[in-house]
């Protein structure tokens, strides 16, 4: 028998200690502004800030079309207790013939250094294991975001490549580090 992904046929609603992941809602375009037209934030992503609410609305629209089209599954992070958007993440590519994903996140910077990046990573990490059946996640990083690496390692990836000058952007070639972790590691974590 040949292995599957258990792509999910509703959209996964998540939930750890103190954070809610639920599928981004066009009135989270606001929100989704503040943190995506922020040079700072954009800093380490390697696109330009957004400039306008209607580019969130389209990014937060495909989303939801990666989704339904069973390419992806992204989640927007709140505080349990609050609908507020304060965050994402998600599996942007997934690769059905390979069995792996690519996993992207983002935080807003008033929400950070509490560990709920690390919360929903975990969480997601073991969902992509146990529930779709996917076999490794990559993450993909700017080499300079050093708060980035320090999540991926203590979450159990580890580093697989640094990829010299494979992304051009703002004018300039930049590299790239590569982290991953499979279904094995988890089974190997005391």
């Amino acid at each position: 028998m040949n292995p599957i992904i258990r792509f999910p046929s509703s959209f996964p609603v998540l939930s750890t200690k103190r954070l809610n992941l639920t599928l981004p809602e066009l009135t989270d375009a606001k929100e989704l502004f503040e943190l995506r037209s922020n040079p700072e934030f954009m800093k380490y992503i390697g696109k330009y800030p957004i400039k306008e609410i209607s580019e969130a609305q389209d990014y937060i629209q495909r989303i939801q079309d990666q989704f339904k089209a069973k390419q992806g599954v992204s989640w927007k992070i709140s505080e349990k207790g609050s609908d507020r958007f304060i965050g994402y993440i998600g599996f942007w590519q997934i690769e059905f013939e390979h069995f792996r994903t690519e996993i992207g996140y983002g935080l807003h910077s008033s929400y950070q250094g509490k560990g709920y990046m690390k919360e929903a990573l975990n969480l997601l990490t073991q969902y992509a294991f146990k529930e779709l059946n996917i076999h490794s996640i990559k993450a993909d990083i700017d080499p300079l975001n050093v708060g980035s690496r320090q999540l991926l390692l203590a979450c159990g990836f580890k580093k697989e490549a640094y990829i010299r000058e494979n992304y051009f952007f703002d004018g300039e070639f930049i590299d790239s580090e590569y982290y991953g972790i499979i279904q094995s590691d988890i089974r190997k974590k005391p």
